[in-house]
């Protein structure tokens, strides 16, 4: 792919700025800083986090792992990841100052489209890449769970801008926004590339159960959803629904025990850290399944919709835990920290421990409120493993850079 490491190594400054925005939401909740607007840097810190980290690595991972060496060097995909990074920096410098206003609506806006251009183009081509069915049916559905998401912050505007709107409504368009890019785009995006890698060390009872894994997982997105309005209290069709998706979930969950244990797939790596990586990841995903899976239980419901700590720390599992632990273990052995690998390897390995104890602490912090203790302590734990985080953020850039050749980044 046309200037795959300078793109490498942009997104993963990107992850430097989303864990400096989110140390200094840690520090703003300890430390009187006047000039900082929590609310405001909330909003960069997720848009950015949204656009500039995850949304574009998952992209440049699929044109360059999915396509034919002659679809990834098309210029339009250059264009587009340019869109994406552009608007992405619009949203950090005007959701800090603005929140949701005329210039940062302008942005936000405009990185949708970028993504709606993608999706455009990818489907087109990844149909005619012909891949195994299972990598076209996840990438696919992952793209269009990305565009259904955008259904959330068009709504949120309007209700903005018209000052109409419920308080329901509201909630919903979040909730709708949020899972769809969780449950759907990040997710199936992360077991379309996984299977790219791994289909090929399987054989072909194996690759079966794989792609019924694949079906289900896609077919589960939508009635899933319903586990997130389920807030509303007793509505039968919502309930229907959501009883529905929760039989889904375990049907994934049982066809994905079924090869997700074969020892070939953690064999088949050369780097330890790669391997372990890949394990946490796929440990964050069925700890994600089985959270979101018990929520159809009012008083876990009750507790994911109702502790801020239960639902940070249930979004940065998926973010940190299950998305970023598995590009890390893309990009190690796609070699792009070739050149500096015992650097690397303590850079990622920092991060890595930062975002495990950053998870602890809104764990115990999140149980303590179910049973309506708390402890003072708790928002400076939170500030130390911030600090952790964007430390590790920086030492893997530092990792890239040294990893670097300047005469490939054209």
């Amino acid at each position: 792919m046309k200037k795959k490491n300078f793109w490498i190594s942009l997104v993963l400054a990107n992850l430097c700025v989303v864990a400096l925005l989110g140390m200094t939401l840690r520090t703003k909740f300890l430390f009187p800083i006047s000039f900082i607007d929590y609310k405001n840097f909330l909003s960069a810190h997720s848009h950015f986090a949204f656009g500039g980290w995850v949304t574009l690595v998952l992209m440049i991972l699929y044109v360059d792992n999915l396509l034919l060496p002659d679809q990834k060097q098309k210029r339009v995909y250059q264009w587009l990841f340019w869109g994406i990074e552009i608007t992405s920096i619009g949203m950090l410098v005007t959701f800090p100052f603005q929140g949701y206003a005329l210039f940062s609506i302008i942005f936000s806006t405009a990185f949708i489209f970028f993504t709606y251009g993608f999706s455009w183009v990818f489907i087109n081509d990844i149909r005619a890449a012909k891949k195994d069915r299972s990598i076209s049916l996840l990438s696919i559905s992952a793209l269009v769970s990305l565009v259904i998401s955008s259904a959330g912050p068009f709504t949120l505007a309007y209700i903005m801008a018209t000052k109409t709107g419920t308080a329901s409504l509201y909630r919903d368009s979040i909730y709708t926004y949020l899972h769809f890019q969780y449950n759907g785009f990040f997710t199936l995006s992360v077991f379309a590339l996984f299977f790219n890698q791994i289909l090929g060390l399987l054989s072909e009872a194996t690759k079966r159960k794989v792609r019924s894994f694949a079906f289900f997982l896609c077919l589960s997105v939508i009635p899933a959803l319903f586990l997130s309005l389920l807030w509303h209290g007793y509505n039968l069709y919502i309930q229907a629904i959501a009883f529905i998706g929760c039989a889904l979930i375990i049907i994934c969950l049982i066809l994905f025990s079924r090869f997700a244990l074969n020892k070939k797939i953690y064999q088949g790596w050369v780097s330890p850290l790669a391997r372990s990586l890949l394990i946490f990841s796929m440990v964050s995903f069925v700890i994600k399944m089985v959270l979101q899976m018990g929520t159809i239980i009012p008083a876990l419901g009750n507790a994911v919709f109702g502790y801020r700590p239960i639902i940070i720390g249930f979004l940065h599992l998926v973010f940190l835990g299950f998305v970023s632990f598995y590009i890390f273990f893309n990009l190690l052995e796609a070699g792009v920290f070739q050149r500096a690998k015992k650097f690397s390897t303590a850079a990622i390995v920092w991060f890595a421990a930062a975002v495990i104890l950053n998870e602890a602490i809104l764990l115990i912090e999140g149980i303590g409120l179910m049973f309506y203790t708390t402890n003072a302590v708790y928002p400076s734990l939170l500030w130390i493993a911030s600090i952790f985080l964007f430390t590790g953020a920086l030492l893997i850039l530092v990792a890239r850079l040294k990893s670097d050749r300047p005469a490939e980044l054209y």
